[in-house]
């Protein structure tokens, strides 16, 4: 199975330039490229940071240029996400039964798990009860391989501004996905 992952598009509205380049231009050429070179792809997820700023314009070049592609696209919201404002412009998206933008999809290979580490007030990344309550669901569901997306990691990466905003509850997160420890003999 092939699919395409994408992440941190920050696209702005109109043609404003973030750090000298245009994102929504270099979102418009991997559009592109993966029409061309990887039309077969079952699906496209893009794990969030769609935009930069979370406005209305930005949802609305992101949703131009993303809607180019021929495959299924799922779209998750990450810090730089306004999840009221995506919601405008994404209403189909998936919610879970308490608001957040998380969702599952079976693919013939497994179980693909899109997790919602948003948290409002902050670029830090965290999981809540509510949200650790709902993969704990998801996860007893399936005995197939599991594949889980999500904008914030769990664990550190070794880059001072990345870890700075990864899960902030990250042992949490950790007790749910661990595979449970078999007894000794």
């Amino acid at each position: 199975m092939k699919f395409i992952h994408l992440t941190d598009t920050h696209v702005n509205s109109g043609d404003r330039l973030l750090y000298g380049a245009n994102p929504a231009r270099r979102l418009a050429q991997a559009v592109d490229s993966i029409n061309v070179e990887h039309g077969d792809a079952a699906f496209v997820i893009v794990t969030g940071d769609m935009t930069h700023w979370g406005d209305a314009g930005a949802y609305a070049a992101f949703r131009d240029k993303i809607s180019r592609l021929p495959m299924p696209v799922h779209l998750m919201v990450g810090n730089h996400d306004d999840t009221a404002a995506f919601a405008e412009y994404f209403p189909n998206a998936p919610r879970d039964s308490n608001g957040f933008v998380q969702f599952t999809l079976d693919t013939p290979h497994g179980r693909a798990i899109c997790l919602d580490t948003k948290s409002p007030g902050t670029h830090a990344g965290s999981y809540c009860q509510a949200r650790l309550d709902w993969l704990s669901a998801r996860l007893q569901e399936t005995d197939d391989p599991v594949l889980l997306f999500m904008h914030h990691p769990p664990f550190k990466v070794g880059i001072c501004a990345m870890d700075a905003i990864m899960m902030q509850d990250a042992d949490a997160f950790h007790d749910v996905v661990a595979p449970p420890t078999k007894p000794a003999r």
